[in-house]
Parts: C-alpha cells; structure tokens; sequence
C-alpha cells in the first residue's frame, strides 16, 4: 500500500491534483465505508470522467479496496496511508496558496 505508487501511474496536472486531494480526502473522512465512482463524484463535485481514471489508480496501488460486485471503494484506515494522504493535500494546498499569493501580489502591482 503506498500513495507514491498511485501517483507514479498517474500524470497529474494541476487540476487532477486537486481532484485527487479532493478523493483521498472524502475516503480519509469516512474510513470503512463503500462509495461507488458515482458517490465520489457527486460527493467531491467532480466529474465520473475525471474521477474514474484515478479511483483505478488508487485501487490498483492498494490505497482503496475495490468489490468488484458492488463497483465500491473503500479506505481501510491505514495509519501510514493517511500519513500520506496529508503530506500530500498539504502540499497541494501548499502550491495552490502560492499560485494564489502570486496572482494577487500580480493584480495589487499592475492595479487590478
């Protein structure tokens, strides 16, 4: 089980970052239970289409248990995958606070 394996089958840009931060951090939020794709999306506010490809590279990495009767995800609740999982939306939100300061300090110099 590692999250560095999941992200190394995956070629994230900037918004599929955050859509992932946003799926690691709904299954962090609610350990044992079974969500579908369709769950996940409605519950992130993400499209199926955006989520699929990542819910695939997260079961195959064993960070969630897929049943494949059911078509459910589900986190166990690993202590060191939830390690992980919070480095990981830290320095998302880390960059994206960044990215946001930079814009204003932009907008305040050129009189936005």
């Amino acid at each position: 089980m590692s999250l560095e394996r999941a992200l190394s089958r995956l070629e994230l840009d900037s918004p599929a970052e955050r859509a992932l931060r946003d799926v690691l951090i709904l299954f962090k939020h609610h350990p044992g239970e079974s969500l579908s794709e369709r769950d996940v999306a409605v519950r992130t506010g993400r499209m199926a289409e955006e989520i699929g490809p990542l819910l695939a590279a997260l079961a195959s990495a064993f960070v969630l248990d897929f049943d494949g009767e059911s078509g459910g995800y589900r986190f166990a609740g690993d202590v060191v995958v939830g390690y992980e999982i919070e480095a990981f939306r830290r320095r998302i939100d880390s960059r994206q606070s960044h990215v946001t300061s930079n814009v204003a300090r932009f907008r305040e110099r050129q009189g936005f």
